[in-house]
């Protein structure tokens, strides 16, 4: 039976794998980027960028060129390298981003691919139409090349027609600038580190809607560090922690049981304003241009490879600061050259997993020593004199508009005394106790306890000399308006209610509800006779006492005799 083996030879279906490479780069942008990482990869020290749109067979069509002055490529390398799948030199380079060569099937997403290289000595062209359709097709995609009879300069010239099908709403300066600063080696981060050199490398960035390529330099943006507090909050006041910005680096850090596995980290903590400073993709509230996004679906903790950003993981840190958001005020990379990305650079899912917990843990307590210096010191601190400072501009603000209201209300004078016309439940309790207090005469009841959090607003007694200890007590209700509002309490227990005046809803025969049981009152007016003034009742036929309302609008201006004024 062992002799019976039959060698089996697996084959790869060659035109589903190509499209599902080209189609796994699922962010049109990554084309630039895999364009430059490959050009930064062989030598160039520039590469630019121009994008337009032409007329091509009678059709507005997409042209994007993608030029570099690096050291080319030979017929052998378009060949193996550039157009199959899998083939890239960049695996002999242990300094190159690229390795996994997929990046140029990004390519075949497009109508037509044109190519004209040079490696100094010979120049080639190689070109491809139709490549995305006839993969959808089933077909393996045909691409063409040849020795050119004209010369070339030394480097590359990709030009691509139809690109995702013509779409180019995003395709403006500073969303491709944005994204180069963030996701592509243009925007490396080891600038921050000391004795990393950083090579000459420019880029020039010509988009839609701008005429003139505009160089680019090398490095990440960050804010300018700013902690000096006190001269911060002379500049700036309550705001002053908004321009608040603080770095933290640390520099080839090792791996507690992995040391041979190094790692670097660079976090700014900067505020709103501070970074609104320097990006201006930030998205402001009322501006909601194509591209902008907010801060906390972009900042926070990056894990990088090649110094270039590759996976957010604010998962990582959700101890850090005292609020749910307060790792978008952490602008953060942490560099490991051990992680392993997927194909088409998304993610780190194919590093091991011990690495990954052990970098988490080290990121963790680093956040933590963070966490402890900002908010132990300066943070705080910025925090205390603006809470102290938006106290006193809430208590001016309060001031103005209370004088406001003040000089606004109706007075009258009692006893020589001067008294303010109420406009709240408060106010109106106020009043009452001071009328009270002047002209207890006037009232059948005495009140006794106030208490507006408890229910009903106050405890009151008949008049009597017996100790408060052997009365019988009940409630009066304060109104500043009857009828404006339904009432929240029961009608039980209620002897009394004090209004500042009757609703323009409610008159004779009114039916007024409760909302906490199935009751109802109805307003009763009796009209003044002689010397007795109006007086208002709420009653049922069912009920042992009537709810004597008073009005006290009405008391100062007919039974005092009071009139109300305007002030002057």
């Amino acid at each position: 039976m062992q002799d019976n083996w039959e060698k089996i030879s697996p084959k790869v279906n060659e035109s589903a794998e190509f499209l599902e490479i080209a189609s796994d780069f699922g962010d049109p942008m990554e084309l630039f980027r895999e364009a430059l990482h490959n050009a930064y990869d062989w030598g160039a020290t520039e590469f630019k960028i121009l994008i337009n749109v032409k007329e091509i067979s009678g059709q507005d069509k997409l042209v994007i060129e993608l030029i570099d002055n690096g050291i080319g490529m030979d017929k052998d390398t378009i060949i193996n390298n550039f157009w199959n799948l899998g083939d890239s030199k960049s695996r002999e380079n242990n300094k190159s981003i690229g390795e996994k060569g997929h990046g140029t099937k990004i390519y075949l997403r497009s109508d037509k691919v044109v190519v004209h290289t040079s490696d100094g000595k010979n120049s080639y062209e190689s070109e491809c139409e139709g490549a995305f359709t006839q993969l959808n097709a089933g077909k393996v995609h045909c691409p063409l090349v040849r020795e050119s009879a004209e010369k070339f300069p030394r480097g590359t010239s990709i030009t691509i027609e139809g690109y995702n099908n013509n779409q180019r709403a995003k395709l403006k300066q500073d969303i491709i600038k944005d994204y180069l600063y963030w996701f592509t080696v243009l925007g490396t981060i080891e600038s921050q580190f000391e004795k990393k050199d950083i090579r000459d490398f420019k880029v020039y960035l010509k988009a839609l809607d701008v005429d003139e390529p505009e160089e680019l330099t090398m490095g990440h943006r960050f804010a300018p560090e700013n902690n000096d507090i006190n001269a911060l909050f002379e500049e700036h006041g309550e705001n002053a922690a908004d321009y608040y910005v603080k770095k933290f680096v640390y520099a080839n850090q090792t791996l507690e049981s992995m040391p041979e596995v190094k790692y670097d980290v660079v976090i700014y903590f900067e505020g709103d304003e501070a970074k609104r400073n320097y990006n201006n993709m930030i998205r402001m509230k009322k501006n909601k241009m194509t591209g902008a996004y907010k801060v906390s679906d972009r900042y926070g903790i990056w894990l990088c490879k090649d110094y270039v950003p590759i996976q957010r993981v604010n998962e990582w840190i959700t101890s850090f600061g005292t609020g749910s958001n307060s790792y978008g005020l952490l602008h953060g990379f942490v560099n490991c050259q051990k992680l392993r990305l997927t194909a088409n650079r998304g993610t780190i899912a194919n590093t091991n997993q011990q690495i990954i917990d052990e970098l988490k843990k080290a990121v963790q307590n680093i956040i933590n020593e963070i966490d402890i210096d900002l908010y132990s010191n300066d943070v705080v601190t910025l925090k205390k004199w603006k809470e102290e400072a938006k106290t006193i501009e809430f208590e001016k603000a309060a001031f103005k508009k209370r004088k406001e209201l003040v000089t606004q209300k109706k007075y009258f004078t009692l006893n020589n005394r001067v008294f303010l016309t109420p406009r709240n439940e408060a106010e109106l309790y106020g009043l009452f106790i001071s009328l009270y207090t002047l002209n207890p005469e006037n009232f059948d009841f005495e009140p006794l306890d106030y208490d507006e959090s408890a229910g009903i607003d106050l405890l009151a007694r008949n008049k009597t000399e017996n100790k408060i200890s052997d009365c019988e007590f009940w409630y009066v209700e304060l109104k500043y308006q009857l009828g404006a509002t339904e009432f929240n309490h029961s009608f039980t227990n209620i002897r009394y209610i004090v209004c500042w005046e009757l609703s323009s809803k409610i008159k004779d025969g009114s039916i007024l509800k409760t909302s906490v049981e199935d009751a109802t009152r109805i307003l009763r007016i009796i009209p003044k006779e002689g010397d007795k003034p109006r007086r208002y009742y709420l009653d049922t036929d069912d009920a042992a006492l009537k709810i004597r309302v008073i009005c006290l609008k009405e008391y100062i201006e007919e039974e005092l005799k009071i009139m109300l004024l305007d002030q002057e």
